[in-house]
């Protein structure tokens, strides 16, 4: 057994995501499973190349904007 926290590799080969803080479920939740799944988490948007749920800032072509059904 590890003393660690543990962090699996479902989406590890994602980049930086960045969840809404008006997403549903709440945003700490989701920020928690979307690090358990072993993706970083951005706190700020221009950080991140995908945004989970709802986005009303200037939408860039190089960004996926995502539901939090996705996850």
């Amino acid at each position: 057994l590890s003393a660690e926290p543990y962090r699996g590799t479902l989406f590890a080969d994602q980049p930086v995501m960045f969840v809404s803080p008006a997403s549903r479920p709440p945003t700490a939740s989701l920020c928690g499973l979307v690090h358990l799944c072993g993706v970083g988490v951005s706190q700020v948007p221009r950080q991140a190349s995908i945004i989970i749920g709802p986005y009303s800032g200037k939408k860039k072509a190089t960004v996926k904007y995502l539901s939090e059904k996705w996850i």
